[in-house]
């Protein structure tokens, strides 16, 4: 691995839910459904120091999705609940121990969501809708 963010693509590729979309870093194509993106988020990187100079710290970021506009309650409940089966993945994952490879010298500890999953924007000409949901990555970084 090479970065933070490359990890973090890589462990998502492997999620279930995401099986058959394109997963985008930093880009999502708003024009109609395109798969997933994970968006880098600013966030204060480092949570704890430690006297030996070792940190850990966090990746915030977002998963988000493009999907097709409706004023149906029923598919807009399964949005929702696809961040909700997300956000239970990432949790048991993270329990079980299951976690992103990192660079050398970094060390996953958790990932978790910070947010429910919500529509944030819907574009009613191009008929499509953007849901995300927030996360972060909190890893050890050995000086």
């Amino acid at each position: 691995m090479n970065s933070i963010i490359e990890g973090i693509r890589a462990y998502l590729a492997d999620c279930p839910l995401l099986a058959g979309g394109v997963l985008h870093v930093n880009f999502l194509d708003e024009r109609g459904p395109s798969g997933y993106a994970i968006d880098e988020m600013p966030g204060d990187l480092i949570v704890k120091r430690y006297t030996d100079g070792s940190t850990v710290r966090q990746a915030v970021f977002l998963v988000a999705s493009a999907e097709d506009y409706s004023r149906d309650a029923l598919e807009n409940l399964k949005a929702c609940g696809f961040y909700e089966s997300l956000a239970d993945w990432l949790e048991s994952n993270s329990r079980a121990g299951i976690l992103p490879v990192l660079p050398a010298g970094c060390t996953a500890l958790s990932m978790e969501t910070t947010t429910n999953g919500y529509c944030i924007r819907t574009d009613i000409q191009q008929n499509v809708q953007r849901y995300q949901v927030q996360c972060r990555l909190l890893y050890l970084k050995e000086f």
